[in-house]
């Protein structure tokens, strides 16, 4: 698994060294103080799950959380967005940041939303303490940052696919309710989030197709999972097919 993790971290010219215990760019050394989640991958979507641990070790060493002297919950939140991201990802950070972990919360099937601000070629990423200096609650920050999404672009309310290419499609999936309300059954609403950009929603007589989620996991350049959900009470569990 080390080797497979240390191709990936070349593409974003990180190195892993010390038998995985040092990540190294433009020789900076920076150590990890915590273990990295590498057992126990989920054998259905394991390049999601490696690409989550290299893209939460090149966060944690490029654009680690900062905090702001004085900063406040209007100022601060004001240009805040989430992304969908495996949790993997964020137990990778913290393996780096141990001191200011990342702030996320629990989405479900394995996926976690995280916060960022958006500086066009890069993510900032929300860390505990600037949270805690807010003092607010995640459930505020988690609703401020959806309203922002929510405003960014408008959605096709009759549309299957949702792929804007802004890097911010799969989060989009926190809005199921906001924007598809109307094709929640018992269970909820049924979709998918293949790829960092790509979000799937079935409709109404035309449920989501797993062979079709499972190609567009396969053939993505960012792979986030190949499971199919139903999105319920801001929450989303795999739907596990039917006998």
């Amino acid at each position: 698994m080390l080797d497979a993790l240390k191709s990936l971290l070349a593409k974003v010219r990180l190195d892993l060294v010390d038998d995985g215990r040092t990540v190294v760019w433009e020789g900076k050394r920076t150590p990890i103080v915590g273990a990295l989640p590498l057992d126990d991958l989920d054998p259905d979507a394991e390049a999601g799950e490696l690409l989550a641990i290299a893209a939460g070790l090149e966060a944690a060493v490029k654009y680690p959380a900062r905090s702001v002297p004085g900063e406040d919950l209007r100022t601060g939140a004001a240009a805040l967005l989430p992304k969908l991201e495996r949790k993997r990802f964020a137990l990778t950070y913290d393996a780096v940041c141990d001191k200011d972990g990342l702030l996320w919360s629990d989405f479900g099937g394995g996926l976690v939303t995280c916060y960022v601000e958006d500086q066009g070629w890069k993510f900032q990423v929300m860390g505990r303490a600037r949270f805690a200096a807010w003092d607010t609650t995640i459930g505020t920050v988690h609703s401020v940052a959806r309203s922002n999404l929510y405003h960014r672009a408008a959605l096709d309310w009759q549309a299957r696919e949702v792929a804007l290419g802004d890097g911010y499609d799969a989060a989009r999936a926190i809005m199921l309710d906001d924007v598809f309300y109307d094709r929640a059954g018992p269970d909820g609403i049924v979709f998918a989030v293949p790829s960092r950009d790509l979000l799937m929603v079935a409709a109404a007589g035309r449920p989501l197709s797993p062979e079709a989620v499972a190609q567009a996991y396969t053939s993505a350049k960012y792979p986030l999972s190949p499971e199919v959900f139903a999105f319920k009470g801001d929450h989303a569990s795999v739907v596990r097919p039917t006998a």
